[in-house]
């Protein structure tokens, strides 16, 4: 038998028992996916005792295999159909799965429209209109193919017009070839048929809930403008808008009742200086400025100043607890936060290895806001060192 190539390795890779996008990453940092596989079932120094019991069990081409027989293409960093978006992203997948055209997104501009499962019949509407007035204009139109507004905005976008209408993107929590919900069925059909389905996860993957915060990374790292069109107030969307946030990507939000639940998350980034979008036209305008069109925009708020959209209350915990006499040091010599302050928390939440945002998010109970500003300010302060997607002390 012939050796493995670098896509069945990678897709061999993905599939392991445990494996995480944290863990490929660094499995694959800077390492060819043959290379990678090839130690790991040699056991060879380096080799990581997690995954090289279970490599040896597994064939990589008959992986690969799986995957063309699926339909699926395997895409790796530097690959022509890997999105030229994702390349240089701190959060960037280490192998990318993809139905459809992947390189669909070559030389487009692109949206990200994205919002609440739970949408009132006005933000399906809205997500609807802008998703096919943007696509009327050639715009990629990039969401998550999930219940609500995800799945009106994908509709609206295959319904544009025009001579060169933008494809829909869908990166989506799930195995590429797992529709979830399953009444999207045939939207999902569709719009790997006119664009592209992305997803991280390896062939067969269920619906876990820690996958859709994850994902929501990539679908603003392939924007060019984020916009949120319903959300509440702690609503999973606000993910994306923090990840766009993050990245200096700008984020608009659809004003919405000040008496509707479904639009407290929106309202609230209205409140912390996002763009306010009330049709497509203001998103081409926002989308123009991000390509350099026009003269520049004010700044994107920081992903520390979203606070509004995850509600008012959290504005207490950003002030400091008073403390008697000297801080304590880390192990570098570094002093460190104040106990009680929120940097103080998220030190405390890390781990000296890699440390997901969700394992932070679930240990210390901050909102994503004051998690991401946090982790910023002790990585600025050499406490904490930053990879894709996870934090470790320094």
């Amino acid at each position: 038998m012939s050796a493995p190539g670098r896509d069945a390795c990678a897709a061999a890779l993905v599939g392991l028992p445990t494996m995480t996008p944290v863990r490929l990453a660094r499995l694959l940092a800077g390492r060819d996916p043959v290379e990678v596989w090839t130690s790991l079932v040699r056991g060879g120094p380096g080799a990581d005792p997690r995954f090289a019991a279970a490599a040896r069990s597994v064939e990589p081409e008959r992986e690969g295999e799986r995957y063309r027989r699926a339909g699926v293409a395997i895409l790796l960093p530097g690959d022509e159909a890997y999105p030229a978006r994702l390349l240089g992203d701190p959060g960037a997948p280490a192998v990318l799965f993809a139905r459809g055209r992947p390189a669909c997104l070559a030389g487009r501009q692109s949206v990200a429209l994205v919002g609440t499962r739970s949408a009132t019949p006005y933000g399906r509407q809205v997500a609807a209109e802008l998703g096919r007035d943007l696509a009327s204009a050639g715009v990629a139109v990039v969401s998550g193919l999930a219940r609500g507004i995800d799945g009106a905005a994908h509709a609206g976008a295959l319904r544009g017009g025009g001579e060169d209408p933008g494809p829909p993107v869908a990166v989506v929590g799930t195995g590429p070839d797992v529709v979830y919900p399953a009444t999207n069925a045939a939207l999902w059909a569709s719009v790997a048929e006119r664009g592209a389905v992305l997803s991280e996860s390896p062939l067969g993957s269920p619906a876990r809930p820690g996958a859709f915060p994850a994902r929501n990374r990539i679908i603003a790292a392939l924007a060019q403008v984020v916009v949120v069109v319903e959300s509440h107030h702690r609503g999973g969307s606000l993910y994306t808008a923090e990840a766009a946030a993050r990245r200096g990507i700008p984020v608009g939000a659809v004003p919405g009742s000040v008496k509707s639940p479904s639009s407290a998350g929106t309202n609230g980034l209205l409140v912390d200086g996002c763009i306010p979008v009330r049709d497509a036209e203001d998103v081409l305008v926002a989308v123009s400025l991000a390509s350099g069109d026009r003269p520049a925009p004010a700044p994107v708020p920081e992903a520390g100043t979203l606070v509004a959209a995850r509600g008012r209350h959290r504005r207490a915990s950003r002030s400091p607890a008073p403390v008697a006499g000297p801080p304590p040091t880390s192990p570098s010599g570094r002093p460190l936060p104040a106990p009680g302050t929120p940097d103080r928390v998220v030190y405390d939440a890390v781990d000296a290895e890699p440390t997901t945002v969700e394992a932070v998010l679930l240990r210390t109970g901050l909102s994503v806001a004051d998690t991401a500003g946090a982790c910023r300010r002790l990585v600025d302060h050499g406490l904490l060192r930053a990879g894709a997607g996870w934090w470790s002390r320094r």
